[in-house]
């Protein structure tokens, strides 16, 4: 048995408007939407949104992590879209890995991160 890819499925208080902040400010491609699940996708990634969440930004508690190589670039380009968030700016972890974290516009934490033998 081998497994081969994760789909991280996250709460959209609307999905349309949570695709297009994907696409906007992250360069996902809008694969589907429709009122209650939508998909986005940038190279070999897919992210689904379901809702309407009714889940307020500030209650959110979903996190999840995404393997990206060019890390520094990615850090530079969400920096000037100002979507960095306050308590993790790109660094060194203890355990060896780059990352940093952005909050989505439903308060999701997405952590991009590259392994300490990963392009950085």
């Amino acid at each position: 048995m081998k497994l081969t890819s994760a789909v991280p499925v996250i709460p959209a208080r609307d999905v349309a408007t949570a695709a297009a902040w994907y696409r906007d400010r992250l360069g996902f491609s809008i694969v589907h939407t429709e009122r209650e699940y939508g998909i986005v996708e940038r190279d070999d990634v897919q992210v689904h949104l379901w809702g309407p969440s009714g889940i307020s930004p500030e209650a959110s508690m979903t996190m999840y992590r995404l393997a990206a190589q060019g890390i520094e670039e990615l850090y530079d380009h969400c920096r000037r879209e100002r979507i960095v968030h306050p308590n993790a700016p790109l660094e060194t972890k203890w355990w060896g890995s780059r990352e940093f974290a952005v909050g989505d516009g439903d308060g999701n934490l997405l952590t991009f991160f590259a392994a300490p033998d990963g392009d950085s």
